[in-house]
């Protein structure tokens, strides 16, 4: 029998039921945690061109039409939509945001609106040009999440096949920090590592080299999504029991070296990490993304019917990503349905069973 939040009568309020939500109120899909961010969230792609070529890309090589940019009358009517619904946080995805031709001016329209938390998530090669990135704060940008998956030049630009895309990345991380000091991005600088085969081992000197060289007070790591280019790739996406030795080393770091900076991961099933930080849920409430993160919806280009739980209107896919991941997106093996932490553990990616199988997981 299917445990019960992984059966279609556990969704929660579909996206276009959010209007009946209180202004602001984050879905009941996510486990109570002190110190995240209520304000609810929605994350808009603006098209899925892009200026990198990160072996992992989940969207591969998009279709022609994927890589058209939304036009900006469409962007203002979901920016409307999105903050009526009582999201107070936006972020611009791609694709690449800033190659979007309207994004000073998305961003200058969420602010006017009301969002208080304006995101762009980047590779960030653009922001390198500081009369570009001085435009997109003075409209308004309030955070940064950068990704970036190597601390030196030979892992970042053969992770991303771009020539030369780490040290333009390390020159608009410096940048922003630079701004973040006279007092711009006052939801911060993060970058977003994504753990994958050829960097995991890498995982401390690429803490030591953002948190010690940069200056950088948010990490985030996300275990890789085999998708796109990486789909049944095994040298790309590792086995759990390789990349979590590592994992651990990190969270120690972050408690004692570097315990004013912050460090999450996602991605990682509970099962799969050691007893002694899966049963200590202050660690956990620190540390790990299912606790921390905003509770987030999507608009994204859809010309098809699409699947799962997303609804179509108008072009665009809807739908809320926690559930997108739950139901759609991850597998939950048997021993899920047993399991006493299914309610924060949102399973594993459906490609990591295609490629590794479900052997390694275990109810709590």
């Amino acid at each position: 029998m299917a445990h019960a939040l992984f059966t279609p009568s556990a969704k929660t309020n579909s996206p276009l039921a959010i209007p009946d939500l209180p202004v602001g109120l984050p879905r009941d899909n996510q486990v109570f945690n002190e110190i995240r961010d209520v304000r609810r969230n929605v994350e808009i792609n603006i098209g899925k061109a892009c200026n990198n070529r990160c072996v992992f890309c989940i969207d591969g090589l998009p279709k022609k039409e994927d890589r058209a940019y939304m036009d900006f009358e469409e962007m203002k009517r979901e920016l409307d939509f999105w903050h009526a619904s009582g999201s107070r946080s936006v972020g611009f995805l791609g694709g690449e945001p800033t190659t979007y031709p309207h994004i000073a001016e998305s961003i200058g329209y969420a602010r006017d609106l009301g969002y208080t938390r304006i995101v762009i998530a980047t590779n960030a090669t653009k922001l390198r040009l500081p009369h570009f990135t001085d435009k997109l704060l003075e409209a308004g940008l309030t955070r940064t999440t950068i990704s970036m998956h190597g601390h030196t030049p030979d892992l970042e630009d053969r992770i991303t096949r771009v020539p030369g895309v780490f040290e333009k990345k390390k020159i608009a991380l410096q940048y922003l920090m630079k701004k973040k000091r006279e007092g711009y991005l006052a939801d911060g600088v993060s970058v977003n590592i994504v753990i994958n085969g050829w960097n995991y081992r890498h995982l401390l000197p690429m803490m030591k080299f953002f948190y010690e060289e940069i200056g950088l007070d948010d990490l985030r790591i996300n275990f890789v999504r085999p998708e796109g280019y990486a789909e049944g790739d095994p040298e790309i996406c590792p086995r759990f029991p390789q990349v979590v030795p590592y994992l651990l080393k990190a969270v120690v770091l972050a408690e004692t070296h570097w315990k004013n900076r912050t460090f999450t991961f996602g991605g990682f099933p509970l099962c799969t990490l050691p007893k002694n930080l899966r049963e200590n849920d202050e660690l956990l409430r620190r540390h790990m993304g299912e606790y921390r993160d905003l509770s987030t919806d999507c608009s994204v280009r859809q010309d098809s019917e699409g699947f799962g739980i997303e609804e179509i209107r108008d072009g665009r896919s809807r739908f809320n990503w926690q559930d997108r991941k739950r139901f759609d997106l991850k597998n939950a093996p048997d021993a899920c349905q047993t399991c006493s932490k299914v309610a924060l553990c949102e399973g594993v990616w459906k490609g990591y069973v295609d490629i590794h199988g479900e052997r390694e997981f275990f109810p709590i």
